[in-house]
């Protein structure tokens, strides 16, 4: 880091927003913010006010002498709500549990006894199988289990997709349903995944703070097994700025951590658009410390390792956003905090539950049939005009991101520099 030793004075800038540039390829384009914490991870499930006129952001420092900013996603995962009422009847049983609620209340008894525990582990076992070796999670279109119960909250996270409300008014390519509330009060808010998902177990534990997805979330981003970067160009204004190009991407590159897990500021990220990492070029405007794009389609790779190595099996779109969008808020220490969201195919949802089939159907329990059947309740985007169901989910995931070096080496551009 060639200037990291100069005569810069570090004081004229805000703390945490002092710059340094760094060499990097011809033709490649770089930016680094250094000396900023790591976001903690008690942020994870919650959020910020919404940023308005009447709420103007806190304290930001001068925007950058190039236009642009360089960052790495440190976070990734899902915005529960926390709390019970969310979820009043309780989260959505595990298929032992839910078998058994399908019998009578005298047959439920006897095969809770420990005598008849052998018959009970063979009955709810085959409750998850079906013929030609086909089980609940690898095949969940071939079962009709009832639908997992949804969030009955009004709160929710996410973003106004301007889809269609319960009245039916709107977006006629999207399906009429309850849109939330966010707890900071935003209205119109769409994210039917959360709706469908939110009582799950994986998702919201029997305290109801987040459950294991959302720790196994972070853990695989950590890993380096999906990592994002964001670059933005043409910052100029952080009250007002049109015509900002946000790349939005993947890098094969990994993290580096410190001792207690988090991202470490500062680091070196390359990004291209080759192969099944995704680079997405979206236009965006910033009005008051808030950083909007336009919809367009998101496409994120998730790796799942199983069968081989780190990207080899698994690599895919999972993470793919139909019109979707972000809204990122500048904060003062020079991370951003925000949401991502859009419109997800219902299969993607469930995708790393159906990867493990039989195991996580009769190891974790987990019921992929009804959470499909209870996706498929409440889908609210893709609408077939031929049959008028909706065949996508309104989705959301929080980002928080830190200040990286991120050189953004796309395929005309290296071929150009040959």
């Amino acid at each position: 880091m060639s200037n990291m030793h100069s005569n810069h004075d570090r004081r004229s800038f805000p703390t945490g927003w002092w710059r340094g540039a760094r060499p990097v390829a011809s033709g490649a384009l770089a930016i680094g913010l250094l000396a900023v914490a790591p976001i903690a991870g008690h942020h994870l499930v919650g959020g910020s006010p919404a940023r308005s006129a009447e709420n103007p952001p806190a304290k930001l420092p001068a925007p950058p002498r190039d236009g642009t900013l360089g960052f790495v996603v440190a976070q990734f995962v899902s915005p529960i709500v926390p709390g019970n009422d969310a979820c009043p009847h309780g989260t959505a049983p595990r298929l032992r549990e839910e078998y058994l609620r399908t019998l009578p209340d005298a047959e439920q008894a006897r095969l809770r006894l420990k005598d008849n525990e052998k018959e009970l582990v063979s009955r709810w076992h085959a409750y998850a199988l079906g013929p030609n070796e086909t089980n609940v999670c690898s095949q969940p279109d071939m079962f009709t289990h009832t639908p997992y119960p949804g969030v009955e909250s009004r709160y929710g996270w996410g973003l106004n997709l301007g889809g269609r409300n319960a009245a039916g008014a709107g977006d006629n390519t999207t399906c009429a349903h309850d849109k939330f509330q966010s707890p900071t009060g935003e209205q119109g808010i769409d994210n039917q995944e959360y709706r469908a998902t939110g009582c799950t177990l994986e998702m919201r534990g029997v305290d109801g703070n987040g459950g294991d997805a959302l720790t196994g979330m972070q853990q695989f981003h950590n890993s380096g097994q999906w990592t994002q970067v964001i670059l933005l160009k043409g910052v100029h204004s952080f009250v007002h700025q049109d015509n900002v190009e946000v790349i939005y991407a993947n890098t094969a590159d990994r993290p580096i951590l410190d001792s207690k897990g988090q991202f470490l500021p500062g680091m070196s990220f390359t990004v291209n658009d080759t192969g099944a990492r995704h680079r997405n070029v979206l236009h965006g405007r910033i009005d008051n410390g808030v950083l909007t794009t336009e919809p367009a389609d998101i496409k994120l790779a998730q790796t799942w390792g199983q069968g081989g190595p780190r990207d080899i099996r698994g690599n895919r779109s999972a993470y793919h956003y139909h019109k979707g969008r972000l809204r990122l808020e500048f904060q003062p220490d020079g991370s951003l905090r925000g949401l991502v969201g859009g419109y997800r195919n219902l299969f993607d949802v469930i995708v790393s539950s159906s990867l493990g089939g039989e195991g996580a159907a009769i190891v974790a329990g987990i019921d992929c049939s009804a959470e499909m059947a209870s996706l498929k309740k409440y889908a609210d985007g893709m609408r077939d005009p031929k049959t008028g169901q909706c065949t996508a989910v309104s989705s959301a995931m929080r980002i928080g991101a830190i200040p990286a070096f991120v050189a953004d080496l796309p395929t005309a551009q290296r071929t150009a520099s040959r």
